[in-house]
């Protein structure tokens, strides 16, 4: 571990709300997305996918995946994935380097 690293202040708000002791963050996150029409934003940025786990379950675990801070898609699939969701990491990996997916106008 690198000690010279230093630990990333959050804002007061999402301080707080990261402190409750009864807080499951994962309810938090999935009912932002909700709120926020997420499935609705990824049809008009035209994001699909032919087969397998629905493109807005893999952008959902995708974003859940950036938001934990978690190093690598591996790990997050050894230690967290199969809580969320039955989608495997190839699943992430896949849509990932898909060429044809507008991550900025998303």
């Amino acid at each position: 571990m690198n000690s010279d690293t230093k630990a990333v202040n959050l804002p007061s708000l999402a301080a707080n709300l990261l402190s409750q002791s009864n807080l499951n963050i994962d309810n938090v996150f999935s009912t932002t997305w909700k709120n926020l029409g997420f499935k609705a934003i990824l049809r008009q940025a035209k994001f699909s996918k032919r087969s397998g786990t629905p493109v807005e379950d893999v952008v959902y675990l995708l974003m859940f995946w950036v938001w934990l801070k978690v190093d690598f898609v591996a790990m997050f699939s050894r230690d967290s994935l199969l809580s969320f969701s039955d989608a495997k990491k190839d699943a992430l990996y896949d849509l990932l380097n898909r060429e044809d997916l507008d991550w900025r106008k998303l």
